[in-house]
């Protein structure tokens, strides 16, 4: 227990307070995108695209929901609610709520002491907008987001834009994708000062008959340059099964590896994946959606 609570308490500051600031905005969401090592950058087609690239929203049909809950490790939570609406004439419009919580935890002193009737909390959240278009084969996309920290009495706001952009090539089934995320002001805590997680993803995804083959090339100001790739396979159109591997500096091994698969039936999915993470535990991500139907000039 002595371990578990050092770990924590030493894990939550390091999201806070490290070389930058709102570490959480770097958490994936989505246990369809993570099922396949966390690639997204030049398919993603529903709400979800306000994390990884706005130009995705342009490929939302008429609208899509997505409330997504990952039961993080050490008992932490991350919970995503998004949504997308509009048409192709005006563009279509998203809106995320992006939450990240530590829950309660016992306080314990610098000799791993622990304080009797001291428990400490953080929690932070962000809230974005975004906006995409399709322009022939192109499709582009800008997001703005508001940024919050709160750990225990002290506390920091900053705001942040992403842009992206995707681009269907004259190879049928090849998409590439392009995105920057969390440019933006700089998070001030406890009178220190620290820059948001700045995030490119450069990639591709390859669709041939039932199996998707996607991967993404990401750049971060964090961690040393990482690989996200994975498949997607729907031996039936209801059902798909995804596997990937992410790498990165706060990867190794199997905590890099990443499997889930969905379900979905008439605009409904139910989505599941796995993560392991080593000594600190595994994490377990599911979400519902809804999908609206094709425009009718689509059906």
């Amino acid at each position: 227990m002595r371990q578990t609570t050092a770990l924590l308490l030493l894990f939550v500051p390091a999201l806070l307070s490290a070389t930058t600031g709102a570490a959480f905005l770097k958490i994936p969401v989505g246990p369809r995108v993570c099922g396949t090592g966390e690639a997204a950058v030049a398919y993603i087609d529903d709400a979800s695209a306000l994390f990884y690239n706005p130009a995705g929203l342009a490929n939302v049909r008429t609208f899509d929901l997505l409330l997504a809950h990952n039961q993080w490790f050490l008992g932490m939570n991350h919970e995503y609610v998004a949504g997308a609406f509009g048409s192709d004439e005006l563009g279509i419009f998203g809106l995320a709520f992006d939450y990240w919580g530590s829950g309660a935890l016992q306080g314990v002193n610098i000799r791993g002491e622990t304080i009797p009737d001291y428990m400490i909390s953080a929690a932070d959240w962000s809230l974005n907008f975004g906006y995409g278009k399709n322009v022939s084969d192109f499709s582009f996309g800008l997001g703005l987001k508001f940024i919050h920290q709160q750990h225990e009495s002290l506390s920091t706001s900053a705001w942040a834009f992403d842009v992206g952009a995707m681009y269907k090539t004259p190879l049928p089934g090849l998409k590439a994708g392009l995105s920057v995320a969390n440019i933006g002001t700089k998070a001030t805590l406890y009178q220190e000062s620290y820059s948001l997680p700045w995030q490119v993803r450069l990639g591709w995804r390859y669709d041939i008959g039932i199996v998707g083959v996607t991967q993404d090339f990401i750049l971060s100001e964090t961690e040393k340059p990482g690989i996200a790739a994975g498949a997607e396979c729907r031996p039936v159109q209801v059902f798909a099964l995804r596997l990937g591997y992410r790498t990165g500096s706060d990867y190794d091994g199997f905590s890099g590896l990443r499997a889930g698969l969905g379900i979905s039936w008439q605009g409904i999915g139910v989505d599941y994946a796995f993560s392991p993470y080593g000594k600190l535990g595994a994490s377990h991500r599911v979400s519902i959606s809804y999908r609206g139907p094709a425009p009718e000039d689509e059906e």
